[in-house]
């Protein structure tokens, strides 16, 4: 197994960005829900994602198909997995009281795990290339 240091450093990098723009905007909040910190909790969620796709796109230009679907899909599939966390350990009352910050450093944990692991993937992995996809959907 060859580890390509380069998409891994790109991929890693720009995750890290994402994530440390995703918790400032959380922290900026200071635990306020009002329409004011709505912005800054959408970023809180949409960062790291985001920032991933990029680093993938920069990384990997051939792999934007699967970069902007696993990253979609991160985004999109964090929202349940860190409500369900959340409910697990706080009740609906007490999440309301403390502002769901649980959830949101929740959310901050999965993006971080799963770009680890997205990043380590592709570096671990040949890159897909359009002419191979092409030809296996021109079989298909």
């Amino acid at each position: 197994m060859k580890l390509d240091t380069r998409t891994l450093v790109i991929m890693l990098t720009t995750a890290l960005i994402g994530l440390a723009w995703g918790s400032y905007n959380f922290i900026s909040t200071g635990g306020a829900r009002t329409d004011e910190t709505l912005r800054p909790l959408i970023w809180t969620v949409f960062a790291t994602p985001f920032a991933l796709l990029l680093g993938w796109l920069v990384a990997r230009r051939s792999e934007w198909q699967l970069a902007a679907f696993c990253c979609f899909c991160l985004y999109f599939l964090t929202f349940f997995v860190a409500a369900r966390i959340e409910a697990l350990f706080y009740t609906v009352e007490q999440s309301k009281a403390n502002g769901h910050e649980f959830y949101f450093v929740t959310s901050l944990v999965i993006h971080g795990v799963a770009a680890l692991g997205l990043s380590l993937w592709r570096a671990t992995r040949p890159a897909v290339r359009a002419e191979a996809v092409e030809s296996v959907q021109r079989a298909a």
